[in-house]
């Protein structure tokens, strides 16, 4: 999966987390040698495919969705 846009340039996107998420964030980005830009464009790729398959876990819905539900990307 790509993140780029059709002429290759990606998008930046602001988040916002409290210090203590911050603090924890800085310390994942460090622990796996990854840059924190990076850390956070592998957990929005892995929380989106995750929301594509069904699970809601995330946004505290649990991880089945309704069968009525199509993805986002399906709809």
């Amino acid at each position: 999966m790509s993140t780029a846009t059709a002429t290759g340039k990606k998008q930046p996107i602001r988040v916002f987390l409290d210090a203590a998420e911050y603090g924890r964030y800085l310390v994942q980005a460090g622990t796996h040698h990854v840059t924190p830009s990076g850390l956070g464009e592998l957990l929005i790729q892995d929380g989106l495919a995750r929301l594509e398959r069904g699970d809601l876990s995330a946004l505290g819905q649990g991880t089945e969705r309704p069968a009525s539900q199509g993805s986002g990307a399906n709809s």
